[in-house]
C-alpha cells in the first residue's frame, strides 16, 4: 500500500501523524484548566484486604473500575501473610487472575520501614511539564477494627508525607462502625484529628447510600416539584421505615453480638434512609459547600429525644447464640420537635434479623386535603421479590402524587415492577396499599452491579473534587454525631429493658418468620415521643416514691471523707443514665407542678414561684430533654412552667482569651446548652417569661468583666429569692440544684476547698441547714483549664437549697469516685462534691450515679 502511494501523499499523512497527538494534548490541557488528567495514576492502599469485606465487595468493585480506569494502581496490605490457595477461593477464576496479575502485594506491613515502602517504591507525585506537581491521589482504605484507625493513620502520616507544594494529601477511607454511641465516636474522632488526619482527609463509607433508588432520591425530589410541595406533616400523615432481614446473625455473632440492630443499621443506614426524604433539598444548583452534611446535620437536631420503652420495642429472635442484653429487633417511635415543616409527624422506624422475609423502603402515607382517598410513596431499596411483590428496586408514586421521572429513573411498567398474583399470593405481603394501577413505577436506568453497592461507592470515592454531585455515600463528622446523639437514648433504654425480670417488661423473644406489627407493640401502642401524663398530686407522689425506692439505697460515707460527721448519709440512686434522668426529670417535674397547684390563691398577686438551677454539662442534658417532654404531654404542668417557674444556670464560663471571643463561644456557655435541650423543646404553652430566665451576663470579655458579671449575679440571686420569701412563708432558696460532677470531682465551678466560703468550711452538717443568710450568692472561680475564669453558684447558697442532686453519668467519672476511696489524711484532699454533700445534709443530698460505676470502695 504505501509503496504504490505518491510522495507528497506520505509526507502529508506522516505530518498528520506527528501533529494531531500534540494538537489534542494542547486542547486537552487548555480544557481542563490545572486539574489533574483524567488518566491520573491514583493510587488505593486497601488494608485489611484479605478481610470478608475485601473479598466479596471491595475486590470485586475496584476490577470493574479499573477496567474504566486502567492507570489506577491497586495494593493489598496486610500485616501478616497472604495464603494464595485460600484466598478468594470462592470467587470467579477471573477476579483471582486479576488480583494476581493487577494488584500489589505488601505482605507483614507492621513497623514504620514497611509502611515508607508502601510509598517509596511508588511514588504518587511526579512533575509536570511547567514544573508543577499533578494531583495524583493515594488513597487508604481502612477496611479494618475501629480500633486501629488511629494507629494505622498515625503511621501513614509520619511514614508517607506528601512533598512541599503538593495539592493532596493523604486520604482515608473507614468502614463503618465508627464508635458504639456519641462520646466514643467524638473520641474516635479526636484521635484521628491528634494523628494529624484533618476531616478533608476523611471518607466514612454508608454504603447504603450508593443504592441505586438511594442515590437518585435527592433528584427525583427535585424533578417533582408537586409532590416537593406536598412533603410536609400538613399532607403527610405518617412515616414508615424499615430494613428487614430473613436471615438470622450466622457466622457475625462475634460481631454483632457487642453492636446490636441498633447500632448495625438503625443509627447509620435507616437514619440516612430518612435524612434523603425528609431534609430540605439545595437552595441552588449546583449546591453550596458542604449543604449536604448541613442539612442533615440540621434535620437531626430537630428530632424530639427518644424517652425510653415508651417509644421503643427491642426484642431477640428465638435461638439467637449472642447475648440476652443484645437486640436483634428493635422499633422506634420518632417525631420532630424543633421544624416548621414536619412538626410532631409520627415516624415509625424498625430493623431486624430473622424476620418474615427481607425488605429495606420507605413509605410515606397523604392524605391531601383536596382528595377523598389516601395516597403514598414507597421508597423500596431492596428485598425479596416473592415477599414483597415487587421485583426489582423502584419508587412507587400513587396517582394523586402526579409524579414524573428524573435523571437516574426511568418509568417502568406495571408489569415489571409488580409480580402478578397467583396461586403464590397467599405467600406474599406486598408492601404495595393499593392496586398497581393506581401508582406510576421508577425504577435506575441502569441495574447493573446493583448487587454490589460498593462499584458506586470507589466511582465516587475517585471522581474528582470538581464534581460535586448532589448526593453523597460518605458521611461527615457532624451529622455523624448528630445521628449517635438521637439514637443513644434508645441504646440505654434497651439496656434497661434487658435487666427487667418481668418477662411482659423486659426484651421480648420474637419467633423465626415473625412479622412485625408497625402499628402496635404488645405492650400497647408504639407511640412517637411523648411522655407519660404527670398524675394528680397524690397520685403521682405514690408513683414516684415507688419509682425512686426501685434504685435508691441510703449509703454511708467514710468518716474521714466528711470531716468526721458520724451522719454521712445519702440516698444513692443507680440506673443507666436514661432510666436516671427520666426519674430525676419526674421528681422535678412533680415538685413544679406541687408548687403550681398549691399556688391556685395568690399572694399579692404574684403565684408561687419554684426556683430551679441547672448544670450545662453533658450529664443534664438528657434530664433537660424530659423536663421538655412531660411539658408537652400535660397542659397543667406546662402552665406551671409558663407561670411558676424559674430558670438558674449553676455556673458560667467567662471567656476572655482574645476580644470578641464570647461570641465565637457563644454556643458553648451553658446557658446555651440549656437553651438548646430545654428552652427551645418547650410546647408555646410552657415558654417561659423573659424575666424568669437568669443567666449571668458577660458585661465584657476580660477578668474585670467576670468580675462585674458575678455581682451583678449576686444581686439578681438575692432579689428574686427574697422576694419569694417576703410574700410567702418559704425560705429565701432555691428549691431544687442540679450539680453535674466533673471527672476531677469538681460540681458547678467550685474546683477545691479554696472555693468554699469561708463559714463553710468548719460548718457541722446541721448548722448547714439552719443557715439562711449568705454573704456571696455568686463568686468568681478558677478553672484548671481553659477558659480558667468561671461565674459559680456559692456554696452557701448551694448547700441551703430545698434539695441537691449531685449527678455522676458516664465512665469517664469512676475518678470522680476512686478520689474519695480511700480516707483522705487532710480536708484539701476530698474533693469538693463532697464538701457539698456533706453542707447540703443527709435529709435534701442525692446521688444520681451511672450504674456501670464502682460505688462500693467508698460506701
Amino acid at each position: 500500500y504505501w509503496m504504490k502511494q505518491p510522495c507528497w501523499l506520505l509526507l502529508w499523512q506522516l505530518a498528520l501523524a506527528l501533529l494531531l497527538p500534540l494538537l489534542h494534548a494542547s486542547m486537552c490541557a487548555a480544557a481542563s484548566g490545572s486539574a489533574a488528567p483524567a488518566s491520573a495514576s491514583h493510587q488505593v492502599f486497601i488494608f485489611g484486604c484479605t478481610g470478608d469485606l475485601a473479598q466479596r465487595y471491595l475486590w470485586p468493585a475496584f476490577r470493574l473500575v479499573q477496567l474504566e480506569r486502567p492507570s489506577l494502581q491497586l495494593h493489598c496490605v496486610t500485616r501478616g501473610s497472604l495464603n494464595a490457595d485460600r484466598f478468594l477461593a470462592g470467587a470467579e477464576p477471573e477476579l483471582r487472575d486479576w488480583f494476581f496479575e493487577k494488584v500489589k502485594l505488601h505482605q507483614g506491613v507492621r513497623d514504620r520501614a514497611g509502611y515508607e515502602r508502601l510509598c517509596s517504591q511508588n511514588p504518587d507525585e511526579s512533575p509536570a511539564p511547567d514544573g508543577a506537581i499533578s494531583s495524583r491521589r493515594r488513597i487508604f482504605y481502612l477496611s479494618i477494627p475501629p480500633r486501629s484507625y488511629a494507629d494505622v493513620a498515625r503511621a501513614v502520616q509520619l511514614a508517607c508525607p506528601h512533598p512541599a507544594g503538593s495539592p493532596t494529601s493523604n486520604e482515608f477511607v473507614l468502614e463503618k462502625p465508627f464508635g458504639s454511641d456519641a462520646e466514643s465516636a467524638e473520641s474516635l474522632a479526636a484521635e484521628l484529628a491528634e494523628a494529624g488526619v484533618s476531616e478533608a482527609q476523611l471518607h466514612r463509607v454508608d454504603h447504603y447510600l450508593a443504592k441505586p433508588v438511594l442515590a437518585s432520591l435527592l433528584q427525583f425530589r427535585q424533578a417533582n416539584p408537586h409532590l416537593e410541595s406536598l412533603l410536609s406533616s400538613a399532607h403527610v400523615t405518617r412515616v414508615e421505615a424499615a430494613i428487614w432481614e430473613s436471615l438470622g446473625v450466622e457466622d457475625r455473632l462475634a460481631f454483632y453480638d457487642s453492636e446490636g440492630v441498633i447500632r448495625d443499621v438503625m443509627q447509620n443506614h435507616l437514619t440516612e434512609m430518612l435524612s434523603l426524604l425528609l431534609m430540605d433539598l439545595p437552595p441552588s444548583e449546583p449546591p453550596p459547600p458542604d449543604w449536604l452534611e448541613s442539612e442533615k446535620s440540621r434535620l437531626l437536631a430537630a428530632y424530639c429525644p427518644l424517652l425510653g420503652e415508651r417509644h421503643l420495642l427491642a426484642g431477640r429472635y428465638a435461638g439467637f447464640g449472642g447475648s440476652s442484653a443484645t437486640p436483634t429487633f428493635a422499633a422506634a417511635g420518632l417525631t420532630f420537635c424543633r421544624s416548621a415543616r414536619w412538626q410532631s409527624l409520627p415516624i415509625f422506624a424498625s430493623a431486624g434479623k430473622r424476620l418474615a422475609f427481607k425488605a429495606s423502603f420507605i413509605r410515606l402515607r397523604f392524605q391531601l386535603a383536596t382528595e377523598r382517598t389516601e395516597d403514598e410513596l414507597l421508597v423500596f431499596v431492596g428485598g425479596d421479590a416473592k415477599a414483597t411483590g415487587l421485583a426489582r428496586p423502584l419508587i412507587a408514586c400513587s396517582s394523586g402524587l402526579r409524579c414524573r421521572p428524573s435523571a437516574g429513573l426511568s418509568v417502568l411498567p406495571s408489569n415489571e415492577a409488580a409480580l402478578p398474583s397467583g396461586e403464590d399470593a397467599a405467600e406474599t405481603e406486598s408492601l404495595l396499599r393499593f392496586p398497581t394501577d393506581r401508582y406510576a413505577f421508577f425504577s435506575a436506568v441502569s441495574q447493573q452491579e446493583s448487587q454490589n453497592s460498593y462499584v458506586a461507592v470507589v466511582r465516587q470515592l475517585l471522581r474528582s473534587s470538581s464534581e460535586s454531585p448532589i448526593n453523597s455515600c460518605f458521611v461527615g463528622s457532624p451529622s455523624l454525631l448528630a445521628s449517635w446523639r438521637l439514637w443513644d437514648p434508645a441504646l440505654a433504654a434497651v439496656a434497661d429493658l434487658a435487666e427487667l425480670d418481668d418477662e411482659d417488661s423486659g426484651l421480648l423473644v420474637y419467633p423465626s418468620k415473625w412479622l412485625p406489627d408497625l402499628i402496635t407493640k404488645r405492650r400497647g401502642q408504639l407511640q412517637w415521643p411523648a411522655s407519660p401524663k404527670i398524675e394528680s398530686p397524690s397520685s403521682k407522689a405514690t408513683q414516684t416514691t415507688k419509682a425512686l425506692q426501685s434504685t435508691a439505697n441510703l449509703i454511708r460515707l467514710h468518716p474521714a471523707v466528711c470531716n468526721g460527721a458520724s451522719d454521712c448519709e445519702f440516698l444513692l440512686h443507680r440506673g443507666s443514665p436514661l432510666s436516671l434522668s427520666r426519674q430525676l426529670a419526674f421528681r422535678i417535674a412533680s415538685k413544679v407542678k406541687e408548687a403550681f397547684v398549691a399556688s391556685t390563691a395568690t399572694v399579692y398577686g404574684q403565684k408561687n414561684q419554684f426556683h430551679l438551677a441547672l448544670p450545662g454539662g453533658q450529664s443534664a442534658q438528657m434530664l433537660m430533654q424530659f423536663l421538655a417532654a412531660l411539658s408537652r404531654d400535660d397542659d397543667t404542668l406546662a402552665n406551671a412552667f409558663a407561670t411558676t417557674l424559674h430558670i438558674w444556670v449553676t455556673d458560667e464560663r467567662c471567656v476572655h482569651d482574645d476580644p470578641g471571643s464570647v461570641a465565637q463561644n457563644e454556643s458553648q456557655l451553658n446557658s446555651a446548652v440549656i437553651d438548646r435541650n430545654f428552652l427551645q423543646q418547650l410546647p408555646s404553652a410552657a415558654r417561659l417569661p423573659l424575666n424568669h430566665l437568669h443567666f449571668p451576663r458577660l458585661l465584657t470579655a476580660d477578668v474585670a468583666g467576670c468580675r462585674a458579671s458575678a455581682g451583678a449575679y449576686t444581686s439578681e440571686v438575692d432579689h428574686w429569692l427574697n422576694f419569694r420569701s417576703n410574700i410567702s412563708a418559704l425560705p429565701p432558696s432555691f428549691d431544687f440544684v442540679v450539680l453535674g460532677v466533673g471527672t476531677d470531682g469538681h460540681a458547678a465551678s467550685l474546683f477545691s476547698p479554696h472555693d468554699l466560703d469561708k463559714w463553710d468550711r468548719s460548718m457541722p452538717i446541721s448548722s448547714a441547714k439552719d443557715q439562711q443568710g449568705c454573704e456571696q450568692s455568686a463568686r468568681v472561680t478558677n478553672s484548671p483549664k481553659a477558659p480558667f475564669s468561671r461565674i459559680s453558684l456559692s456554696s452557701c447558697r448551694i448547700a441551703n437549697s430545698s434539695e441537691v442532686a449531685f449527678v455522676l453519668v458516664s465512665k469517664a467519672k469512676q475518678a470522680a469516685i476512686d478520689l474519695i476511696a480511700k480516707p483522705r489524711e487532710t480536708e484539701l484532699k476530698t474533693p469538693i462534691y463532697v464538701h457539698l454533700l456533706r453542707l447540703v445534709g443527709t435529709k435534701r443530698a442525692r446521688l444520681w450515679v451511672d450504674r456501670s460505676l464502682d460505688f462500693s470502695n467508698i460506701v
